[in-house]
């Protein structure tokens, strides 16, 4: 007798484990997408502002709405360093090179 009890207590544990799990699962993967939405919104911020006011430069200065190159010369740090997230990301207008 006492090992049916344990057997259904446990049987009963694992059950709600389970349960749970799928209830917090669902919202984790809600809450994941609304981040990677959020990421991929301002990344595309940053990157058409880069685009606006600091093309064939290092950087963007986004304050002061300028370009900076970091040795005097631009060795287009920021095209090259964002083409793999914008390809990633699945970005592929921005990433194409017209």
């Amino acid at each position: 007798m006492r090992d049916q009890i344990s057997r259904s207590i446990f049987l009963i544990a694992a059950f709600v484990a389970f349960d749970t799990g799928g209830c917090t699962k669902s919202r984790q993967e809600h809450d994941a997408q609304q981040l990677a939405a959020r990421v991929r919104s301002e990344f595309l911020h940053a990157w058409k502002n880069y685009e606006r006011y600091a093309w064939g430069h290092d950087a963007l200065r986004p304050l002061a709405k300028t370009a900076h190159d970091w040795y005097g010369q631009s060795l287009l740090m920021t095209p090259v360093d964002a083409l793999d997230t914008l390809i990633l990301m699945h970005l592929d207008d921005e990433a194409a090179i017209n």
